[in-house]
């Protein structure tokens, strides 16, 4: 990909804690399983992906001796950060280091972590901005399959009445 193609990427780098303690459905799951909340926001933010073509990087608070980049099978990224290193670091190192040649947005709770990575030229946006966009792409895609479908079903002459 020449360097022209990656300056039009959008990214979207999400604190994985913050979104979860945020979203009411997520922060319920997670009472019970956090590792099932943590699966449901990276297959979520797996479809936000595939409907929008944006990038989806996922950061969350680790506790191994290294941080762990884990490329999911659909392709989104996650990140799980060392011990001793926060999720809110390897956003703002992140931010910091891409922002300048690439278009970033940043989902968290954490106000400082959005004032930093905006001083770096990152978009800042909050959890529920996030389940908002997110929330509007799968509504996009719902409307989409279902222009496709009746379309498809006309262009068949199935009596589908439009």
């Amino acid at each position: 990909m020449n360097p022209i193609d990656q300056e039009s990427i959008r990214y979207l780098i999400i604190d994985g804690h913050s979104v979860i303690y945020s979203w009411d459905h997520l922060h319920k799951l997670h009472k019970s399983s956090k590792s099932s909340a943590r699966e449901n926001l990276i297959r979520r933010m797996t479809n936000y992906q595939d409907i929008t073509g944006e990038r989806v990087v996922i950061v969350f608070d680790g506790k191994g001796q290294t941080s762990e980049s884990i490329n999911d099978e659909y392709g989104i990224q996650v990140f799980y950060s060392k011990s001793g290193t926060t999720a809110d670091q390897i956003i703002e190192r992140l931010a910091g280091k891409y922002s300048k040649n690439r278009k970033i947005t940043v989902a968290s709770r954490d106000r400082a972590v959005l004032d930093t990575c905006s001083s770096f030229g990152a978009d800042a946006i909050s959890p529920k901005t996030l389940e908002e966009l997110l929330e509007q792409a799968e509504r996009d895609l719902r409307k989409r399959i279902c222009l496709l479908y009746t379309s498809d079903a006309a262009d068949e002459g199935l009596g589908v009445d439009l």
